[in-house]
């Protein structure tokens, strides 16, 4: 009698791989890192243009009729300065101290910049000791920036502070908030 394959034991099945789960999973997961590697790669790129715009920004501040003109094509500076006049009244205050800026990006105690993949905000200091913080932004999908993209320029007669500086200078005003005021914000018991 002949014997039939029916009987016998199917061979197991050949491992070719990891199986289509593991792999939508290990690319839905490679996603966010991509994604995190060039918003990183962006930021770094935009931090690197920053200085060159800064330097054109000071140069361009060294005339009543360009700094007028950068005032007019950049509508978020009326948040600051109210009028043309007003504007070219701080530019005048401080003109002398940034006249002389480097091509190249001047030592980190005279300069700080944080950028992220769409802008930056930096400060530099003039030659006669005060501060402008600049902050430029440039169009991202679907959000519009006015103008050329400069939302603020300011000048100071000292050190604005930063980022590590500012977030510690909030978070003791709230500590001392809730000391006052005790944890529900109203007087203490």
């Amino acid at each position: 009698m002949a014997s039939g394959n029916w009987s016998r034991e199917a061979p197991p099945p050949s491992r070719r791989g990891a199986s289509l789960g593991l792999k939508v999973a290990l690319g839905l997961l490679a996603i966010p890192i991509i994604l995190v590697l060039f918003l990183m790669g962006q930021s770094k790129t935009v931090e690197a243009q920053a200085w060159p715009v800064i330097h054109r920004v000071a140069l361009r501040l060294q005339t009543d009729a360009e700094a007028g003109r950068l005032y007019r094509a950049n509508p978020a500076l009326a948040r600051r300065y109210p009028t043309e006049a007003a504007f070219l009244e701080q530019v005048r205050a401080y003109r002398l101290q940034y006249a002389s800026l480097p091509a190249l990006r001047p030592p980190a105690g005279r300069y700080e910049c944080q950028a992220g993949p769409n802008g930056f905000r930096a400060s530099v200091q003039g030659s006669g000791g005060s501060w402008a913080t600049f902050e430029v932004r440039q169009d991202l999908l679907f959000e519009k920036v006015p103008g050329e993209g400069i939302l603020r320029l300011e000048f100071s007669p000292t050190r604005e502070p930063g980022g590590r500086d500012r977030r510690a200078i909030r978070k003791a005003g709230a500590g001392s908030r809730t000391a006052f005021h005790g944890p529900s914000g109203g007087l203490p018991a």
